[in-house]
C-alpha cells in the first residue's frame, strides 16, 4: 500500500496503512492527515512504516505469530540468563540473549557501533536461525525505564517508556519511530502475571499471563513461564513494539531489580 501502488485509485476512506487509526482518507494521489476512529474525525500526519500485509512475507514468525510462550527469568543469582521463546507446540522459535560488544558489527547493532556498552544494556531477540529480529537498548542508571527498539537492520522501531500517572499508577508507553503514542502496557499489580497491552484508543491488543488455555502444558518443561497472546488486528508499527515489550518484560518492566 505505498503511494505509487495507490495511484489511479479513487479517493475515499480506507484502512489506515500506518496502523494508528481505523481509517485514513486517500485523496486519489496520496494519504492525507485526515483520520477517523469509531465515527470520530481527527488529524494525524501520515508517516512511519506502513502496515501493508504484503510486508508480512519474509518477516520472522516472531513478529507475526499470535501466541508465544516465553521462558521466565528465575535464577536471581545470575546477572543475565538467555531465555527461550517457544511456539504453542513447545518447539523453540527464538532466543533472548545479551549482545556482547564484539557483536556491534552484526545487522541488529550496525547503528550502535559508537555506543558504549558499559552505559547500555543491549539485548537481542534472535530467531531459530540465529538471525537478529529485534534489538533492545536500555540506558543504565536512569531513574525511569526507557527502552529503544530497533529492527533487524538497526533502524528505529520506537521506544517503550515508563510513565507515572495519577494515583501513583505506572504504565509503559509504546511510542512509534516518530515519537507518536501507539499504546501502553498496563497492570493492576505488577507482581501478578496478568498484564495487558492496549492501543492508543484503549482497545486491548495483547495479554501476558500464565493462562495456559488452549495449550498443552505437557509440551513445556516450565509451567511457570508466561504466555503472550496478540490479536490478529495489530499492525505495524505497533506490532513490533508489542512483541518487543511482551517478550522482554525483565528488560522493560523490571530494570532495577538486579536481574539483568
Amino acid at each position: 500500500m505505498t503511494e505509487l501502488r495507490q495511484q489511479g485509485q479513487a479517493a475515499g476512506w480506507r484502512d489506515d496503512p500506518y496502523g494508528r487509526h481505523e481509517l485514513r482518507f486517500f485523496d486519489g494521489h496520496r494519504w492525507t492527515p485526515y483520520v477517523r476512529d469509531a465515527g470520530t474525525d481527527s488529524m494525524d500526519e501520515p508517516g512511519g512504516p506502513m502496515s501493508d500485509t504484503t510486508m508480512q512475507h519474509g518477516r520472522s514468525p516472531l513478529l507475526t505469530d499470535n501466541v508465544l510462550v516465553v521462558e521466565r527469568f528465575t535464577d536471581l543469582g545470575r546477572r543475565w540468563s538467555d531465555r527461550s521463546v517457544l511456539r504453542p507446540d513447545g518447539t523453540r522459535a527464538g532466543l533472548l540473549r545479551r549482545a556482547a560488544p564484539s557483536d556491534a558489527g552484526s545487522a541488529g547493532l550496525k547503528s550502535l557501533v559508537t555506543r558504549d556498552h558499559t552505559k547500555n544494556d543491549v539485548v537481542e531477540l534472535v530467531d531459530e536461525n540465529q538471525a537478529v529480529v529485534l534489538t533492545l537498548i536500555r540506558p543504565t542508571g536512569t531513574p525511569k525505564s526507557s527502552v529503544e527498539v530497533r529492527d533487524s537492520d538497526g533502524d528505529a522501531s520506537g521506544r517503550i517508556v515508563q510513565q507515572s500517572l495519577r494515583r501513583s499508577e505506572t504504565t509503559y508507553a509504546l511510542l512509534g519511530p516518530t515519537g507518536h503514542f501507539l499504546g501502553d502496557l498496563q497492570a493492576e499489580n505488577w507482581v501478578g502475571w496478568d498484564l495487558r497491552i492496549v492501543d492508543g484508543h484503549g482497545r486491548q491488543v495483547a495479554t501476558i499471563t500464565r493462562d495456559w488455555t488452549g495449550l498443552d502444558p505437557a509440551r513445556f518443561q516450565r509451567p511457570d513461564d508466561y504466555v503472550v497472546r496478540i490479536t490478529e488486528t495489530v499492525h505495524e508499527p505497533l506490532r513490533t513494539l508489542v512483541v518487543a515489550c511482551a517478550l522482554s518484560l525483565e528488560v522493560v518492566v523490571r530494570p532495577h531489580t538486579g536481574d539483568l
